[in-house]
């Protein structure tokens, strides 16, 4: 749902998956776009921020991973 007053429209998600040979898959999913005539002003560090947060979050689920196998 995208109110009028929302300056992005878009999707962040993340799923874990651990299959039948005990492998995690990890998978970060961002998208968006401006809503808003002034978003677009700010659309780049937007964009700079999502990717921010793959690679962030990408790497705290490897730290948790390494130190639930010691």
């Amino acid at each position: 749902m995208c109110y009028p007053f929302w300056p992005q429209a878009g999707e962040e998600r993340f799923s874990v998956e651990i299959d039948e040979n005990n492998q995690v898959w990890y998978e970060v999913l961002s998208f968006s776009k401006p809503a808003h005539i002034l978003s677009f002003l700010g659309y780049p560090y937007v964009m700079l921020r999502q990717k921010y947060f793959a690679n962030e979050s990408s790497k705290a689920m490897l730290k948790h991973i390494n130190s639930s196998k010691s």
